[in-house]
């Protein structure tokens, strides 16, 4: 389903910014407890900080992010920065930091992987076309159930349908706050590193200069005033409490 919604117009004779999301914990706010949707609170105040129109649109990521790729002014969040994206966007800003890993069923003490050449036999889940995908198909991984949300992939890992999939620190703990995961089904099992480098608000490389400019400064204010930490607070905690649930597990590392 399309979601759309509108700003309040800064200029009418000009077309909006058209900013490009996918629908998730991150960018939109649950119906029962109104937890969430942090990403979108924080990018819609910096639009509207920068007074620019534009008009929001909640996709599947694959046609998200190819739009983005292939358009003009055109933002796309929340998007992991890594090597085989640097130059096909213009990177306004950091989100949140963000470290992804392997995960698999606590049982499943049978999987062991301590290295990425492991975890080749497995069947993994991705969401199609997350930057977790490219980086395993970029390593020779061939084994996808592709799918089009991380809680997908948590329920077939359930159901025994896949043995592996990748998910960030952050979205990992944000699902398991929903009452129906528990997360002491799940371990973590290897660091991705070549992929950890954050969250980010990115345009498309044919957008606007003006646009861009006016996008950077009013982040970079955000970022000194405390506002960027503050409204992406709750998600920043996730983060935290990944770390306290897992202190001590020893991690193999994906080395690049």
């Amino acid at each position: 389903m399309l979601i759309v919604m509108l700003s309040m117009a800064i200029k009418a004779d000009e077309p909006p910014i058209l900013l490009l999301a996918e629908a998730s914990p991150f960018t939109l706010k649950a119906d029962n407890t109104g937890n969430g949707g942090e990403a979108s609170a924080f990018i819609e105040r910096l639009l509207n900080d920068s007074q620019l129109d534009y008009q929001l649109r909640f996709e599947p990521w694959k046609r998200a992010y190819l739009k983005a790729q292939t358009s003009t002014n055109v933002l796309i969040y929340p998007i992991a920065r890594g090597a085989s994206r640097e130059e096909q966007f213009q990177w306004i800003g950091q989100l949140i930091p963000v470290t992804y890993y392997l995960f698999r069923l606590t049982a499943r003490t049978d999987i062991s992987i301590n290295s990425l050449e492991d975890a080749k036999k497995w069947r993994i889940g991705v969401v199609n076309e997350h930057i977790h995908h490219q980086h395993l198909k970029d390593r020779g991984f061939t084994n996808f159930q592709p799918v089009n949300s991380n809680y997908q992939n948590v329920q077939k890992a359930l159901l025994g349908r896949i043995e592996l999939f990748p998910m960030s620190d952050g979205g990992m703990m944000q699902l398991c706050s929903r009452g129906d995961i528990n997360c002491s089904s799940f371990k973590p099992v290897l660091k991705l590193d070549g992929i950890s480098n954050g969250l980010y608000l990115a345009a498309s490389n044919d957008s606007d200069e003006v646009m861009i400019e006016k996008l950077i400064i009013s982040y970079q204010s955000l970022v000194n005033s405390g506002q960027h930490e503050k409204i992406l607070r709750q998600r920043l905690l996730r983060i935290e409490e990944f770390n306290q649930r897992w202190p001590n597990v020893s991690l193999a590392v994906d080395l690049e």
